[in-house]
């Protein structure tokens, strides 16, 4: 353990590349990177008097400075030690209770573990994906992969699992960016979208799950279909307005790229938060 540790130690020191991708993966350093980007940009068309721009550019207050991974790892365990916390109780207060298989309670309680135990490893897949250093947009996948175990469970579980599917596979898109794969990645994405809410709609809200029916509410919230609308303005703008209006003036090549990360980050950080609210609760 010890050599392990030494071996992560030493790797930290290295070299690395730099915290993002050219394309930013939909994290918080995404988000970090375009305040950083927008503040830059209000600071140069600000009316304010040259000399304190220089005072400010002087300090290195704007931009913001790029963590290192060192900074990036500490932000990541500060980031799962609530999950670490909350995963020790709930390991001591199992074996602390009897071993009675024939016992409704114990019963109950070993679902209660195992449902934590998929919360937790959900939540922390999250945590690594959110704040890690260099994260590829691909590695979302290792949340949705649990959270796909859950999504059956409860209404809040459902809607957890189709929000990162939509903000964390609208993520990919980019990655096809060939124009004969447009008219595949779209009907690939919309037919999963299509089954997961379907599917979701009949098993969980239909059947009643987690109490009484919800009078009026689906799946889908309002906020939801909101987004879903953006969300097609999005896919609008990057593969139709832009191509046509501003890729042949050599313009605002990374927009859609900078557009789609910033939004979907913005999803996945609220689908973060309600991860973490899931498994403590």
């Amino acid at each position: 353990l010890l050599s392990q540790n030494s071996f992560l130690l030493i790797k930290l020191d290295m070299k690395f590349p730099k915290l993002v991708h050219d394309y930013w993966a939909a994290n918080v350093w995404a988000l970090y990177l375009f305040t950083s980007r927008a503040a830059s940009f209000l600071l140069r068309k600000a009316p304010i008097q040259s000399g304190l721009r220089q005072k400010i550019e002087s300090y290195a207050i704007i931009p913001f400075s790029e963590p290192d991974p060192s900074t990036v790892a500490f932000c990541l365990l500060i980031g799962l030690i609530p999950c670490i916390i909350s995963a020790w109780k709930v390991g001591g207060s199992s074996l602390s209770q009897p071993m009675t298989p024939s016992s409704r309670s114990s019963k109950t309680n070993a679902v209660d573990a195992a449902e934590y135990f998929i919360h937790a490893v959900a939540f922390s897949s999250f945590s690594g994906f959110m704040l890690g250093y260099h994260v590829h947009e691909k590695a979302i996948m290792t949340s949705i992969i649990p959270l796909s175990l859950l999504a059956t469970t409860s209404r809040e579980n459902a809607r957890l699992f189709t929000r990162t599917c939509l903000f964390g596979i609208f993520g990919l898109l980019p990655l096809l960016f060939r124009t004969d794969e447009l008219l595949l990645k779209v009907a690939l994405f919309t037919s999963w979208m299509s089954g997961v809410i379907f599917i979701l709609e009949r098993i969980v809200f239909k059947n009643g799950k987690s109490g009484q029916r919800e009078k009026g509410r689906g799946l889908l919230t309002a906020m939801d279909k909101l987004a879903v609308g953006v969300l097609v303005l999005l896919l609008t703008f990057m593969e139709i307005i832009h191509p046509i209006k501003f890729m042949p003036q050599g313009k605002y090549e990374f927009m859609p790229l900078m557009m789609t990360s910033v939004f979907c980050a913005m999803g996945l950080l609220h689908c973060w938060v309600k991860s973490f609210l899931q498994m403590m609760s």
